[in-house]
């Protein structure tokens, strides 16, 4: 398409009059490609248990390498830019959010993030140059570059608007359902997927536990009285945990310490597609865990149990 004045004219989204290298509080919005940002490269989901939604039977990916690259030089530009400093921030499949604080200096805001759209891309493109395996999601985008044209900005003007806006840009990733590949779907954080996950499932009247196994992430249905109590502990010591209910996303999220949780990026919610929260769920959802877990801990399980059943079954034999 030829240029068209008419509809290609680029307004300045800058206020006219303000000294953008004189220092202040601003609340930064840059647009990306979603086809490279949400691509993701690393452990996969794998096969589905029969408790998910039911999709392609390719497991998607969790951790972006788009992701890692935007986290890097988000450390490096404030090590390089000592007038400017992060405040919350978020990178979302199609846009990423910032408080920057600006010093008064030489450099204007303009300058920073020019600076360091410029340096993500830059990075990425000698990341694609090395051409590994697991990037051929991102390879095969058909958007060439990460980032839209410019970006909007808004002046904080009080320590109130500041407290507000930071707290939006840690509820943006919780408030979002993503599709997380194969049929599934969730909010939080889908990186959890990536760590050792420890599946903990144990079985009614359970006697009182001695200590919970370390482990990086922990993974469960969380419904019987037992696995409540231990997952009540878990969101109170700051664990990383991934839940898996027999019920929907938006029932899951207003649950004690989950909002905490899911704030600081340390919770994923999956949903299954059975939602009923019955038995039939509920069994859905146990071997779901058996089968994604990389381990499991199983202090009680009761005799004759639909538990015991299902960890009888052949595709999980690492029960403890």
């Amino acid at each position: 398409m030829s240029y068209d004045p008419a509809l290609h004219h680029r307004k300045s989204i800058r206020l006219k009059g303000h000294d953008y290298a004189g220092g202040g509080v601003y609340f930064v919005t840059l647009c990306a490609h979603r086809e490279l940002v949400a691509a993701t490269g690393g452990k996969p989901f794998g096969a589905l248990g029969a408790g998910a939604r039911q999709g392609a039977t390719g497991g998607a990916t969790q951790v972006s390498p788009v992701r890692g690259v935007i986290e890097e030089r988000i450390r490096i530009t404030a090590e390089k830019c000592p007038q400017m400093s992060w405040g919350e921030w978020v990178i979302m499949p199609d846009h990423f959010h910032a408080l920057i604080r600006m010093e008064k200096g030489a450099l204007g805001l303009g300058d920073v993030i020019g600076g360091f759209k410029a340096a993500v891309s830059r990075e990425w493109n000698r990341v694609r140059g090395r051409g590994e395996a697991c990037l051929a999601p991102c390879l095969a985008a058909p958007a060439p570059r990460i980032w839209h044209r410019n970006y909007y900005e808004m002046i904080v003007r009080s320590d109130e608007a500041e407290r507000k806006i930071a707290e939006y840009i840690r509820m943006n990733p919780w408030r979002c359902v993503q599709e997380l590949g194969g049929g599934l779907r969730g909010i939080g954080n889908p990186a959890l997927w990536s760590g050792d996950k420890l599946g903990v499932l144990c079985s009614r009247n359970a006697p009182k536990l001695g200590r919970l196994p370390e482990a990086d992430v922990y993974m469960g249905g969380w419904h019987s009285p037992k696995e409540k109590e231990i997952l009540e502990w878990l969101l109170k010591n700051g664990r990383r945990v991934i839940a898996c209910p027999a019920w929907g996303i938006e029932d899951s999220a207003f649950a004690p310490g989950v909002r905490n949780a899911l704030e600081e990026n340390r919770m994923l919610i999956l949903e299954m597609r059975d939602v009923s929260g019955n038995l039939a769920a509920a069994e859905a959802r146990n071997r779901f865990v058996i089968q994604q877990a990389d381990s499991l801990f199983t202090p009680h399980v009761t005799r004759g149990g639909m538990l015991e059943r299902l960890l009888k079954e052949p595709s999980k034999a690492n029960a403890s």
